[in-house]
């Protein structure tokens, strides 16, 4: 395979639309000229792709040419032939605008790359992408697709077109973004990550909500979505744009680059939590026990991220629960929790010094009282449950005893001189032992409230 280097070597004086210095260069193919953008930095090498071969880019007439690009110092940027010289205002298409402010776009990718390196470190020193940038490419097209990954395994780039890129945050660009880095570690031979896998769009999600704390607000039809799906399994494809929480959990408690490390030791035939419980030494107890704490944090977002930007969904989970003629209440048969999968269900505020008990009792498939069972797959049935409360004046969380057996009690004493804002019961399908599919197993329940 044949691949093309060109030196990006510039210096402060050098003028738009000027020729390059030509670095490395098959011989076989002819010399380039290219825009530049001066920066203080030394410059970085372009990588041409052999999807982009075909291109003389040095005719202006081309689909792809230096007059039509742009660069930063990790990123360069190549919008196709129909958009012109300016991209702030082309030709409409079908009557709709095809504008973008390259100014910004510019700024902020640059920005999510400096996070995702520097901060996240989903690249290491000795990366491909020190000597080399990572690229965008803008399509002159309504189709609204965007696209995160890398040209021939090599160097990450992203394809999108204008009508995801024409708000100033360009939340869509940091999400894809996240997905060059994520693949740019199988480029670089640093890791397997799984060899892909439906954590990429969880941790995307939350890549993008580390650079920008409103993601909730932003797109709050995602967390509209989690709250009616908390019940499906971790890893779950229905969740995996809704539910970055579990990863913003680990990156509190390992650190903030314990996600990359996560992917790059990731291994093909594991899934994230296989890696993780083997990274950590952990049991599959211990594994549960963490799950539990995460989601009884959840349910007011006390988190030590976005706090304040978390406030308007603090406490707006809720399960609802059917109630049995025995007095015992259930969740819907479509809300019981899958592997890993929680109800987060509210009960009314309790007065202040007032005990409150929770009896717990485990069910069959059929709704029946769970008894011990020759059946493999209702041996690995097990359960965390237990209360929390917030209170009303310092939106404190007050975490109640974790309960576990399959018929257990779990309580929780109000206190006498904070007032309460909310009181949550927390319930998690915990396995005994870890399944790949998310849905293997269910966790039917039951409990009393006194």
């Amino acid at each position: 395979m044949k691949r093309i280097f060109l030196s990006l070597i510039l210096t402060a004086a050098t003028l738009p639309w000027a020729t390059a210095v030509l670095a490395q260069q098959d011989p076989s193919e002819a010399p380039a000229t290219r825009p530049v953008n001066p920066v203080s930095a030394s410059q970085k090498l372009i990588f041409v792709p052999d999807s982009l071969k075909p291109y003389d880019f040095n005719k202006d007439d081309e689909r792809w040419c230096w007059r039509h690009s742009a660069q930063t110092q990790n990123i360069v940027y190549f919008w196709e032939k129909p958009f012109g010289d300016n991209p702030q205002n082309p030709p409409s298409l079908e009557g709709k605008p095809m504008k973008f402010d390259l100014g910004n776009l510019q700024t902020q990718v640059e920005r999510f790359y400096r996070f995702f390196r520097d901060t996240l470190k989903f690249s290491l020193p000795g990366s491909i992408c020190d000597q080399y940038k990572m690229m965008v490419m803008v399509n002159y097209s309504l189709e609204g697709t965007a696209y995160g990954g890398t040209y021939d395994d090599f160097i990450g780039a992203l394809w999108v077109t204008p009508n995801r890129i024409q708000d100033q945050k360009l939340n869509c660009l940091a999400h894809e973004l996240g997905h060059s880095f994520q693949l740019q570690i199988m480029a670089d031979k640093t890791g397997e990550a799984w060899g892909g896998s439906g954590f990429f769009e969880m941790t995307s999600q939350w890549m993008l909500w580390r650079v920008n704390p409103d993601w909730l607000t932003d797109e709050k039809f995602h967390f509209d979505a989690f709250r009616q799906l908390t019940h499906k399994g971790y890893l779950h494809l229905d969740n995996i744009y809704h539910s970055p929480y579990v990863i913003e959990w680990w990156a509190e408690k390992h650190g903030l680059e314990s996600i990359a490390q996560l992917y790059r030791e990731g291994k093909v035939g594991e899934d994230p939590v296989v890696t993780y419980k083997r990274k950590y030494k952990m049991s599959q107890k211990q594994f549960n026990d963490e799950m539990f704490d995460c989601y009884r944090h959840l349910v007011d977002f006390d988190f030590n991220y976005a706090r304040k930007e978390t406030r308007p969904y603090a406490c707006t989970f809720d399960t609802k629960m059917l109630k049995q003629k025995n007095g015992y209440l259930r969740p819907d048969t479509a809300s019981v929790p899958e592997n890993y999968g929680f109800n987060a269900i509210k009960l009314e505020i309790p007065k202040a010094g007032k005990k409150v008990t929770v009896d717990f009792r485990a069910l069959d498939a059929e709704g029946k009282a769970f008894k011990a069972s020759k059946d493999k797959m209702a041996r690995t049935i097990g359960y965390r449950y237990g209360l929390v409360g917030v209170t009303a004046d310092t939106d404190e969380c007050i975490y109640g005893q974790m309960g576990d057996a399959m018929n257990g009690k779990v309580s929780f004493q109000a206190p006498k001189s904070q007032l309460l804002k909310a009181l949550y019961l927390v319930v998690m399908g915990a396995p005994s032992n870890h399944s790949l599919d998310p849905s293997s197993r269910r966790f039917p329940y039951e409990v009393r409230v006194k």
